[in-house]
């Protein structure tokens, strides 16, 4: 496939095709337009199936539909090849990521302010995003969340039990259109400016989610988003803090308790024992705040 629409698309690739191919095709590969200029070809092909075919129609909504009037930066789409065997989107490359343990204060209130503008966007109708952590919590693998977690987690058969209420704490703050996928990784920085990538999941969804996920996603290289994250969202957006406070505390121990389980093999010795005290410790506000 990537063949075809690099010839379609009259792009040069900035690795050999041949090594493009053997890697399925999946994911995002650097090319030269025809006239020089340097961008990204994201495909997914048709063979990784209709959930990654879904998630491919989305980001292709999105860039088309919500991207030319939302309030904050994220790629241009340049072209789009959309067959039988897949989509492919041409993006601009643009800015550089920087690695979360270097990220400063004025980035993560850069982040803070573009989430609270672009959870004011209208949500579409008739659109739909698939909710890991919702299906987890409805069903979760209560062996494996049990098994992780017994060793450090001293009470979480209680927050298993308890799930409902941590449902409760993040629906507590309305729906809106959410990123989905928000972490350092997916950001790039241009300047001064954030530049927000991978938009597979967004659609509707809890704005705490947002907000915790670059928690989660950067706990095992021993970082927590600062002060300055939900400040800067709240000045920009402003809401109940204590009501949002609960929810993104619930959904950070959530992702943890139900979802980070498997991901411990990814991570070192070190990233995992950084999960498990950042768990212990929002456990242990959880109960506290919740029992008062």
């Amino acid at each position: 496939m990537i063949a075809e629409v690099l010839h379609s698309l009259k792009l040069t690739p900035d690795e050999p095709v041949a090594a493009l191919e053997s890697r399925s095709g999946a994911g995002l590969h650097p090319v030269r337009t025809a006239a020089g200029e340097p961008a990204f070809l994201k495909v997914t092909p048709a063979a990784l199936g209709a959930d990654a075919r879904a998630a491919a129609g989305r980001e292709l909504r999105f860039y088309t539909e919500i991207a030319p009037a939302v309030p904050i930066r994220v790629p241009r789409l340049l072209d789009v090849a959309e067959t039988s065997e897949g989509v492919a989107l041409l993006l601009e490359k643009t800015g550089k990521t920087v690695d979360v343990r270097s990220w400063t204060p004025p980035l993560w209130t850069a982040l803070g302010r573009d989430l609270a503008a672009l959870h004011e966007v209208a949500v579409p109708s008739g659109w739909f995003r698939p909710d890991g952590l919702a299906e987890s919590l409805d069903a979760p693998d209560l062996s494996v969340a049990q098994r992780f977690w017994e060793p450090s987690l001293a009470r979480v058969t209680d927050l298993i039990a308890g799930r409902d209420a941590l449902v409760k704490a993040m629906e507590a703050v309305p729906a809106v259109f959410v990123h989905g996928d928000c972490h350092t990784e997916n950001i790039v920085v241009d300047g001064d400016t954030l530049v927000l990538l991978d938009w597979q999941v967004c659609g509707p969804g809890r704005p705490s989610g947002d907000l915790a996920f670059p928690n989660v996603r950067a706990m095992p290289a021993g970082v927590t988003a600062p002060a300055e994250l939900l400040d800067s969202y709240l000045r920009h957006r402003p809401d109940d803090r204590a009501t949002l406070e609960l929810a993104i505390l619930a959904e950070e121990l959530s992702m943890y308790v139900f979802q980070w389980p498997p991901f411990a093999a990814y991570n070192t010795p070190s990233g995992v024992q950084r999960v498990r005290r950042r768990a212990t410790e929002l456990a242990a506000r959880w109960f506290a705040e919740t029992s008062a």
